[in-house]
């Protein structure tokens, strides 16, 4: 159930280098109201700003998978781990959708209102 929810909540969302940029802030507000309704049947969403905070949170929550941005990779000693470039099923790719949607998200915000940042953000940790 908790699948074909979360599939039905993904349709809609593209990856944000498929978006214009003409449309890139329209589409930007349209995933914060997505993901507010996605939230719901993610177990966990942090935004993170350096490696080390990362290893401490894979460490603390030991995921049975993690999928790891093909920059970030070599840096991420936790296994396994899944290149976000490798073959992979429909929910991957959804879930790939959302967490780079979440990086821009809010790189974009820390860059243009960090007051907004910190209220944002924690709107959208679970």
């Amino acid at each position: 159930m908790k699948s074909r929810v979360f599939g039905r909540l993904c349709t809609g969302l593209r990856h944000f280098r498929r978006v214009s940029s003409s449309r890139r802030a329209s589409y930007l507000r349209f995933f914060s109201r997505r993901y507010s309704k996605l939230r719901e049947v993610i177990d966990l969403a942090q935004v993170v700003q350096s490696i080390d905070a990362v290893e401490s949170l894979l460490h603390r929550y030991r995921p049975a998978l993690i999928i790891a941005d093909n920059k970030l990779s070599r840096y991420i000693s936790y296994e396994p781990k899944v290149l976000e470039s490798e073959p992979k099923a429909k929910y991957m790719n959804n879930l790939i959708t959302i967490t780079d949607n979440l990086a821009n998200y809010f790189r974009i915000l820390l860059k243009n209102n960090p007051k907004r940042f910190r209220e944002e953000l924690r709107r959208f940790e679970k």
